[in-house]
């Protein structure tokens, strides 16, 4: 097993770690990941039903970053098992939080400012796509 596919398998094992920061920063990384090529080693190793599950996460910082990871799976083509989480009503819910939250711009690697209903605005979009 490739190395990248070790840190995959291990922070799709952190997604439901107890832990906040644990949970956090594998979204995080995950998101990241996949903005690097990666979505679909991604999906392949199970992160879709566990970010599912931190859409319900009660603290702010893992519920954003689950639905930007879940954005730039959708982003990134990987849309049937997110389609198939059936989590549009989730996201639609999500549409209307004006939370303001931080992401890492994909090109430039600086934060930038945005809420989580423009997160859920943009998975939906791109869900949409397909």
């Amino acid at each position: 097993m490739a190395d990248t596919d070790k840190s995959i398998l291990k922070f799709v094992r952190a997604l439901s770690h107890e832990d906040v920061y644990e949970r956090k920063h594998a979204a995080w990384m995950l998101a990241r990941l996949a903005e690097k090529g990666k979505a679909k080693d991604i999906v392949d190793a199970g992160a879709v039903p566990e970010l599912v599950k931190l859409l319900e996460d009660k603290e702010t910082i893992v519920l954003h970053r689950a639905v930007w990871a879940i954005g730039v799976l959708a982003k990134k083509g990987q849309t049937k098992e997110i389609l198939d989480a059936n989590i549009q009503p989730i996201l639609e819910k999500l549409a209307d939080d004006n939370t303001i939250v931080e992401i890492c711009h994909p090109q430039t690697n600086e934060i930038m400012r945005t809420t989580i209903g423009e997160l859920a605005r943009s998975a939906l979009e791109h869900l949409e796509l397909t």
